[in-house]
Parts: C-alpha cells; sequence; structure tokens
C-alpha cells in the first residue's frame, strides 16, 4: 500500500541494504505495517536539477492515505537520502500522492 520509488543519478554501493532500510524507514515515518511497503530504486538515472547534475533525488510516494505531519514525513525522507547518498536536502524533491481505495490494486482486487 505505501509505495516509494527513489530515483537518483548516484549509485548506491549495496542497493539491497538501502532498500531494507528504507522500507522501515518508510513504515515508521508512515505509521503504516511494513508488511505493506514496497520499495524500489533507479540508480545512476541521467538527472538534472537547477540545471546541474550534481547528486540529486525524485522521490515518488504513493499511499492509502497520506500521514498528517507531512513536514515531519519529507524530514524523514529527506534525512534517509541525504544520510545514504550523500545527497543535499535541496537537492531532493518528493511527491506525495493519496491514491483512492478503489484505485489501487491487490491480490487480485482492490482496497
Amino acid at each position: 500500500m505505501p509505495y516509494l520509488n527513489i530515483k537518483t543519478n548516484q549509485e548506491m554501493s549495496d542497493v539491497t541494504a538501502f532498500i531494507k532500510k528504507a522500507s522501515s524507514a518508510v513504515s515508521k515515518a508512515s505509521g503504516k505495517p511494513e508488511s505493506y511497503v514496497m520499495i524500489s530504486v533507479d540508480q545512476q538515472t541521467p538527472m538534472s536539477m537547477g540545471g546541474s547534475d550534481a547528486p540529486t533525488a525524485l522521490l515518488d510516494y504513493r499511499a492509502l492515505g497520506l500521514p498528517d505531519d507531512r513536514k515531519a514525513f519529507s524530514d524523514a525522507l529527506c534525512s534517509l537520502i541525504s544520510e545514504d547518498l550523500s545527497i543535499a536536502g535541496d537537492r531532493i524533491y518528493i511527491s506525495m500522492t493519496d491514491a483512492e481505495r478503489q484505485n489501487w490494486g491487490w491480490n487480485h482486487s482492490t482496497f
């Protein structure tokens, strides 16, 4: 149900460990069970922000309901990316989408 896609122009040395850490961080920050969290990573993606190809990331978060405190949620995700990928917070965008239950499929049905 919570889905986070991370696109970055950086290379990760251990993407599997990062995905596990990101899954836990999303679960904690969103208040959703980790058993429903899905994480995907697109690394070494050609990207530009502000006309520069310096380290950057775009996070696309989708879920059935967004956290009430979106600033704290943004801070948690930016901290994860800043700490693990050495990307400055002002080089990270986060898109948050609140999906409607009937538009989210799972297990041969919808929520």
